[in-house]
């Protein structure tokens, strides 16, 4: 099959317009940011790059991954936050409209690879045993209720 100028034109300004109605959609979110980051792009050489991130928002709301956007069950400001790398962004670049700067990472090294950032080992170290900590309790809860309900 060929294609002449004018169907690769088009093609383009579809794709276009679809970017940008996804862009109009994700603006629409009160969680949504672009911030911009120097970063080496696929030849190695540093080059400012656009990164969408979600805020998560108040007390009891549900914790939602910074780089996917997706939401969990945990809840902002419950225990369950041990179970993720949380950073907040204090540089004024995040303007999130939900009033957010946290963000939620399943662990430090999603954090440095979504911002192109460092994390000292010790900091990783100690979010680690943080995180063990709250997964053992998690699971001691569990079979705690297991227990009870096969009582019943």
């Amino acid at each position: 099959m060929s294609y002449n100028y004018d169907d690769t034109f088009d093609m383009y300004n579809d794709n276009k317009e679809q970017g940008n109605l996804l862009t109009d959609v994700k603006s629409l979110d009160r969680g949504y940011n672009v911030i911009y980051r120097t970063m080496p792009n696929r030849n190695g050489k540093m080059k400012r790059t656009k990164v969408t991130l979600y805020t998560s928002g108040t007390t009891c709301s549900r914790i939602r991954d910074a780089e996917t956007g997706v939401h969990y069950t945990s809840l902002v400001g419950s225990p369950d936050e041990d179970l993720y790398f949380k950073v907040v962004l204090a540089t004024g670049e995040c303007k999130s409209r939900n009033g957010s700067r946290t963000l939620f990472y399943l662990s430090p090294r999603h954090y440095m690879a979504h911002l192109n950032s460092e994390v000292d080992d010790n900091t990783i170290a100690k979010w680690q045993i943080k995180h063990d900590d709250r997964v053992r309790m998690k699971e001691k809860s569990s079979k705690k209720y297991d227990r009870t309900n096969q009582t019943n």
